[in-house]
């Protein structure tokens, strides 16, 4: 089952697609308009073919022009955390496949790694036979991402949550708190991204983290909204179908298919604890067993 910090990358860049965009004009120098006059959607990750092998990509965005609806750039995104050689591969058979899908004329592949002996590995040329064509793959790694100085609140959290940005001062914790609360996110979406940064975190970290996070400056922010959050939930019936909502978003965008059975269970609780545990499992699931396995 892919760990959390697998998961970590692609469940930042599902709550705010444009961050793939960010992404590939600060890695890839790709040319592309800006937020306001461009739109980034999550699109189907199957990159299969005729051909019985199934590929899926772990997440793919298109950028699309805001007024005609052009795609613009397609980019499909791999977390990468041990050496796969069939990721050779596969990799090309994605972009070539879902460019076609999405009749897209640029697509790129940016892979995410957290361990920079791996982002190394995945930084070599994939030649496919072919004169001339060849994939360099672009790779963000723990040393080789791109600066936060300037950067949305988006990527400062993805760099955090791949160790790009090292959380052992007191202002690297506060630059990540206060790029959580610069989202403008909801309180649901604003504990999920706490949760991605503490998992990730090391044991000092972690712990230097919920200190500052219960202090007078953050405490309204993280912990007393979250707690308020808690206490909301078992009063209120709409805040217990709307975690409802979120869990089924994530098994849909995972493809994980649930027997009635199981779909009764999850839209018929009122336990938001149990809600909470079954959508942080499904953060990692791979099918519904992972989600039920107790």
């Amino acid at each position: 089952m892919p760990s959390i910090t697998h998961e970590s990358p692609i469940e930042i860049i599902r709550r705010h697609p444009p961050l793939a965009a960010e992404l590939a004009r600060r890695l890839a120098q790709v040319s592309i308009p800006g937020e306001d006059l461009v739109a980034v959607d999550l699109v189907a990750n199957d990159a299969s073919n005729v051909i019985p092998a199934q590929f899926t990509a772990d997440m793919v965005t298109l950028v699309r022009d805001k007024t005609t609806g052009e795609p613009l750039l397609l980019i499909v995104i791999e977390p990468q955390g041990r050496s796969a050689d069939e990721k050779t591969f596969s990799w090309p058979a994605y972009l070539t496949n879902l460019r076609e899908a999405h009749k897209c004329r640029d697509a790129i592949l940016i892979v995410v790694c957290w361990n920079e002996t791996e982002a190394e590995k995945c930084r070599q040329a994939v030649p496919l036979g072919h004169p001339g064509f060849i994939l360099v793959p672009i790779v963000i790694g723990p040393r080789s991402a791109p600066g936060t100085d300037d950067a949305s609140p988006w990527l400062t959290i993805l760099c955090t949550a791949i160790g790009a940005v090292p959380l052992d001062s007191d202002e690297a914790r506060r630059a990540v708190l206060d790029a959580i609360t610069g989202t403008g996110s909801n309180t649901t979406n604003r504990r999920r991204l706490t949760t991605i940064i503490l998992a990730t975190a090391t044991e000092a970290a972690r712990l230097a983290l919920e200190a500052l996070m219960q202090s007078t400056e953050y405490r309204s922010d993280f912990f007393d909204a979250i707690q308020a959050q808690g206490e909301a939930k078992g009063e209120a019936r709409g805040e217990v179908k709307g975690e409802v909502r979120i869990l089924l978003k994530i098994l849909d965008s995972r493809s994980i298919h649930l027997t009635n059975e199981q779909l009764t269970l999850i839209t018929s609780c009122t336990n938001p604890d149990q809600l909470d545990l079954w959508a942080d499992r499904a953060l990692g699931a791979t099918s519904a067993n992972d989600l039920f396995k107790d």
